[in-house]
């Protein structure tokens, strides 16, 4: 009896396995499809259609975090939600991000250092600020209530990624407090 169910059981599980392998083997075509079509990486996917936000508006701010970043590879998730709260939090923002852009084509900023030092001092180096900020943190405003729009994601998890896990409640699962800590084969000289 117990043999029935068994195999009924293992060919349901093969049965939904099959549908979940065929599942995830759409998935990658199509999504190597669109990083095919679209040009890979370094393109940038249109914003959906939303009430406030122009995907122009989007790309551009795109291609302005990447230089204010230094990272090409930039999470476009993360971006359309940082890009939407930040001209919800304030209806200029659009509008600094178009003058920010600007700036840098017209005067050939190569890089984030060159175009921190020419708006010293100026009204657009706060929107500059609260960019980079947003992307390294993951938040755009500060204080305990803040709304976080990317923990794994945030650049400043990513960069010492090979070396740190990220701050969580479970660095190495549940329970990862009871097993002994790795030995000491050698001290560490400073």
């Amino acid at each position: 009896m117990k043999d029935n169910n068994n195999s009924e059981e293992k060919s349901e599980l093969s049965t939904s396995g099959r549908f979940r392998r065929n599942l995830l083997s759409r998935s990658g075509s199509l999504i190597a499809g669109f990083a095919l079509v679209s040009g890979g990486l370094t393109a940038v996917p249109a914003l959906a259609s939303t009430e406030n936000n122009d995907a122009a508006d989007f790309t551009a701010f795109i291609r302005l975090s990447r230089l204010l970043t230094g990272h090409n590879s930039l999470d476009i998730q993360l971006g359309e939600r940082l890009y939407s709260a930040m001209c919800q939090q304030n209806a200029q923002f659009a509008g600094w991000v178009k003058q920010l852009s600007d700036y840098v084509q017209q005067n050939n900023i190569p890089d984030v250092e060159t175009l921190d030092e020419k708006l010293k001092q100026q009204p657009l180096h706060e929107p500059m600020m609260a960019i980079v900020k947003a992307w390294y943190s993951g938040v755009i405003e500060p204080g305990y209530h803040a709304t976080v729009y990317g923990y794994q994601q945030a650049l400043m998890y990513q960069i010492p990624r090979d070396g740190m896990v990220i701050p969580t409640y479970a660095h190495n699962g549940p329970d990862y407090w009871v097993a002994n800590p790795p030995p000491v084969d050698r001290l560490l000289t400073f």
